[in-house]
């Protein structure tokens, strides 16, 4: 009788440990959808430095790799350094109009142009698990991945 007592006992502190610690692990991850808020809170969220680690997407769904690319935004500015070469320093245009891949959503587009005065559009779509997600306003858009830095 002790024995199935001690086996219960165990039993029980053994599925509560299992359970507490898969709360724990809900708990690190975030899902913030930006797309359908408003300019100032997609602004605070990605107020900051970021590094660009990946893009994938496109009509072949492809991934790139990127090294040492930083995005720097400050609330209507960005500034992107490739390597060490300044690709943009510029103002960024938000305009309120129908985004690709926002549920039919009207969003905030980011717009602004780079050293050699090429457009760039994006919409702001979240922050998930502390990685900030960009993608082309387009059909067969990228999806652009950046990690926070310092």
């Amino acid at each position: 009788m002790k024995k199935i007592f001690s086996i219960a006992k165990f039993c029980f502190l053994l599925i509560t440990c299992l359970c507490f610690s898969n709360c724990n692990k809900n708990k690190n991850k975030s899902n913030i959808i930006l797309y359908n808020k408003s300019i100032t809170t997609i602004q605070s969220y990605i107020h900051g430095k970021w590094e660009l680690i990946y893009g994938k997407g496109g009509v072949a769904t492809t991934t790139q790799y990127y090294h040492n690319n930083f995005w720097e935004f400050n609330n209507a500015r960005v500034k992107i350094l490739d390597n060490v070469n300044i690709v943009a320093d510029t103002t960024i245009y938000w305009n309120y109009d129908l985004g690709s891949f926002t549920n039919g959503d009207s969003t905030f587009l980011m717009k602004f142009y780079d050293k050699e005065n090429v457009p760039w559009v994006y919409v702001v779509d979240r922050i998930y698990n502390d990685t900030l997600i960009l993608h082309d306003n387009s059909s067969d858009a990228y999806f652009y991945h950046f990690a926070k830095s310092n």
